[in-house]
């Protein structure tokens, strides 16, 4: 099992991807995915799913997100991204993305994220019921091996203490997500579904 260091490293050392900082690129990379872009997240999480697939190849992990968690009643929280091993259908890796203008308040926010997750998995592991948007099935049993709980933010974030930061800036992700947007409006992006 990678530790919590190997992971945060190799992910690092990946970070020049092929459209490291090219927005271009990545707007051809996320073009076609009907995601629906409106929530200012969405681009970093996407961004982040595309990044974590680097190191996690398509024919042995899944990689998901948007995966909300609840006790019976009203929504608790939400994964933003999770990689699930195909052999095993364990989880081994969980992102928090937070793309904000303060670094700090949105660590924060990533901290008290996973910190609520992680107490009701411990707590109540019969009652915690997972929804996906993609239909991927989760259960408390997923999550029983020990997974590192990863904090991902714009550039710049790791020196403001999150784990990973991506190759573009706030203002990057932001006309990345307009021009998203723009292109699912006027037709020839697919609409989300």
């Amino acid at each position: 099992m990678m530790t919590r260091f190997t992971l945060i490293l190799s992910l690092c050392l990946l970070s020049a991807h092929a459209f490291a900082g090219d927005v271009q690129a990545a707007f051809e990379a996320l073009k076609n995915t009907k995601v629906n872009y409106s929530p200012d997240g969405a681009v970093c999480e996407q961004l982040a799913r595309l990044k974590v697939r680097e190191t996690y190849p398509e024919n042995a992990y899944d990689i998901t997100g948007d995966i909300e968690y609840d006790l019976g009643a009203l929504t608790i929280g939400e994964l933003d991204v999770v990689v699930i091993e195909k052999s095993s259908q364990k989880v081994v890796l969980v992102e928090e993305v937070k793309c904000w203008k303060s670094f700090d308040g949105a660590k924060d926010k990533a901290v008290g994220q996973m910190t609520r997750f992680m107490w009701n998995l411990t707590k109540f592991p019969e009652k915690i019921r997972f929804t996906s948007y993609d239909g991927t099935k989760l259960t408390a049993a997923n999550f029983s091996s020990s997974f590192p709980f990863i904090f991902v933010s714009q550039a710049g974030g790791v020196r403001h203490g999150f784990d990973q930061e991506l190759d573009f800036t706030l203002q990057e992700t932001e006309h990345l997500r307009m021009q998203l947007l723009k292109c699912q409006d006027l037709g020839p992006c697919p609409k989300p579904e």
